[in-house]
């Protein structure tokens, strides 16, 4: 039934002379979930969030979100959030334990969440090839003791297509959003 809905609007559409936009995606992979948010129309264009995220057993959510930019880019980002905190609006760092990989980041508190940008930085695709790569994941509070755990069954899946949908977003390689010399590119942490 559903079907036969979704092939008559389409068809309307083109009936009309329009076309139809990317259809929002949902998929469940293990413990992680990847989906598309429309967030933007600009005339004829709407544009979609691309995000991966999960859940901690702490209620902690971990996302990962790629958005297209103006400049035909896309900007990217990790948020955490968690109801119980209490963070203000202040800069903060954030480690995170990706398998036996540590990283160190740079974050800014919004009230119950912390943002992590990594638009144009050359170690987002390292740092998500962690998460895809490793099974588990933690974030550790200053004094060493663990916040949250994360599992990281599923997440090359949700991952890989994120980064997908935000290539058929701005029509670019993934890739070539984060072009750098690939003898330079190390884990620092």
């Amino acid at each position: 039934m559903i079907s036969r809905i979704l092939i008559l609007a389409a068809a309307s559409l083109v009936a009309f002379g329009t076309s139809p936009a990317l259809a929002a995606e949902f998929e469940r992979s293990g413990y992680w979930e990847y989906q598309s948010k429309a967030v933007a129309a600009d005339g004829d264009e709407t544009w979609y969030a691309c995000i991966a995220s999960t859940r901690s057993l702490e209620e902690t959510e971990l996302s990962l979100r790629l958005d297209p930019a103006a400049d035909n880019g896309f900007e990217a980002g990790m948020f955490l959030t968690n109801e119980a905190w209490d963070l203000g609006q202040e800069p903060l760092h954030v480690r995170l334990d990706i398998g036996a990989n540590r990283w160190m980041l740079k974050g800014q508190g919004d009230g119950n969440a912390v943002e992590v940008s990594w638009t144009g930085d050359s170690y987002f695709p390292l740092f998500l090839e962690d998460f895809a790569s490793s099974s588990f994941a933690a974030l550790t509070a200053r004094d060493g003791t663990t916040i949250a755990k994360f599992s990281l069954s599923g997440s090359r899946k949700a991952i890989e297509a994120m980064k997908a949908c935000v290539e058929e977003q701005i029509g670019q390689g993934f890739a070539e959003g984060f072009e750098t010399d690939a003898s330079s590119v190390a884990n620092p942490f």
